[in-house]
């Protein structure tokens, strides 16, 4: 029974990891193309960078709330 529960405890562990870096990797990726694209417009201000980092920390952010709502809904 305490090896069971070990293994659920671990399993929520590394699916929380997993999510914390799809949710780095979006906010990057997000930030890089804003970066790429005040660079081609040349834009004063870095509208798109601020834009698009702001998206990808949203979309980080529901992919953790689908994620947790998830696991609430197997316990």
């Amino acid at each position: 029974m305490d090896e069971e529960k070990e293994k659920r405890s671990l399993s929520k562990f590394a699916r929380f990891s997993s999510v914390g870096i799809q949710m780095g990797v979006i906010i990057a990726l997000f930030t890089w193309l804003g970066t790429y694209l005040d660079g081609k417009y040349q834009t004063k201000t870095p509208w798109w960078t601020i834009g698009l980092s702001l998206f990808g920390v949203i979309a980080g952010l529901v992919l953790v709330i689908k994620e947790v709502i998830r696991m609430g809904n197997e316990d």
